[in-house]
């Protein structure tokens, strides 16, 4: 019988952060007789997701698409083996999981999840960070073109499930569904954080019994883009799209996305506030009842007001300001005269 810590995201909420700590300091889990196990996956457990995802789900979910596993069924049998073995060996006492894919799981999916934490047998302890939505929003699209979409913001926000990701209140009525022995719900806010740290947050929201000071980590980079950046972007997926038969959400830009961080692209970009304002008040109740059922407080769920410094709303690029981009990017220069005909075409609307 081993307990679990189950890190369900969301995304967008340090996650990364959090994982790469947990990957690189397995020994010091281990001195407290804690797994983070490798199956799911080296640092995020993307693996963990597909697994308790029904099958009709699991192939259609984008990490699956972009995964080589093979056959559904012999992935599933084939990472419970594997997964059964690992933590026998470690002969841990408790096993660490971690994957913000988690947090917008159906019924059915946490279903799966409630009865594979049962087959383990001791108690669990869910971890979740909200954020407030329209900060979560605007970084989440940044996150989508980084992974290949092309719409613009605009477009891409009429074609989401909001309630989904948004009404926190519902989700964690979701989660609540598995009966966790402790429920951590934190939120992603520097000054609410233990000893404003999001790793010293994290290892008490989790129970884990160190100090974070006895951990070796990096401080976390801040990856927001400026407008400017993430139109780039959206102009070279569009070309993959057009011009390489690529889908649409299903490849990264990592290079590119390390290169862009070092030099400044502007502000970021957001809605306008009147837009986000109606959008934060669509789940005003929902947050009050987070707040009041989850941590005990009436009120507001968020301290934090609307970021407005450094912001724009023009998701534009100068047709004239594509060359340094691509040279900056090393793209090859047989593909400059097609993407220089996509980036006037949008910067025509």
């Amino acid at each position: 019988m081993v307990d679990v810590v189950l890190h369900i995201g969301s995304g967008k909420t340090g996650t990364s952060t959090i994982q790469r700590v947990l990957r690189r300091n397995g020994d010091a889990l281990r001195e407290v007789g804690l797994l983070y196990p490798r199956t799911p996956g080296r640092a995020r457990h993307t693996q963990l997701g597909l697994f308790v995802r029904p099958d009709d789900e699991r192939v259609g979910h984008r990490d699956w698409l972009i995964g080589d596993y093979g056959d559904p069924e012999e992935f599933r049998r084939t990472f419970r083996r594997r997964l059964d073995r690992e933590i026998a060996r470690s002969g841990a006492e408790g096993v660490v999981f971690s994957d913000e894919g988690l947090f917008t799981a159906g019924e059915r999916a946490i279903a799966r999840t409630a009865r594979f934490l049962s087959r383990l047998g001791g108690q669990v302890r869910l971890v979740v960070y909200l954020r407030r939505q329209d900060d979560h929003l605007v970084s989440r699209y940044q996150q989508v073109v980084k992974l290949g979409e092309v719409a613009r913001l605009t477009t891409w926000l009429a074609g989401q499930d909001l309630a989904r990701t948004y009404d926190y209140h519902r989700r964690l009525a979701a989660w609540g569904e598995i009966e966790p022995d402790a429920f951590a719900v934190r939120r992603f806010e520097g000054e609410r954080m233990v000893g404003g740290s999001l790793v010293g947050d994290f290892l008490d929201a989790a129970g884990i019994p160190l100090r974070e000071e006895q951990l070796t980590h990096t401080e976390a980079r801040n990856e927001s883009l400026g407008a400017e950046a993430i139109e780039v972007l959206r102009i070279l997926n569009l070309h993959r799209v057009e011009h390489e038969g690529a889908e649409p959400g299903l490849f990264g830009n990592h290079e590119h996305v390390v290169r862009l961080r070092e030099v400044d692209t502007g502000p970021v970009l957001t809605l306008p506030g009147p837009e986000l304002d109606r959008f934060m008040a669509a789940w005003e109740d929902s947050n009050r009842r987070v707040a009041r059922e989850h941590l005990g407080e009436t009120g507001d769920l968020f301290g934090s007001g609307r970021k407005e410094s450094g912001t724009t709303t023009e998701q534009r690029l100068d047709p004239a300001r594509l060359d340094h981009y691509l040279t900056l990017l090393e793209v090859p220069e047989d593909r400059h005269d097609a993407i220089r005909r996509i980036a006037v075409r949008e910067a025509a609307h």
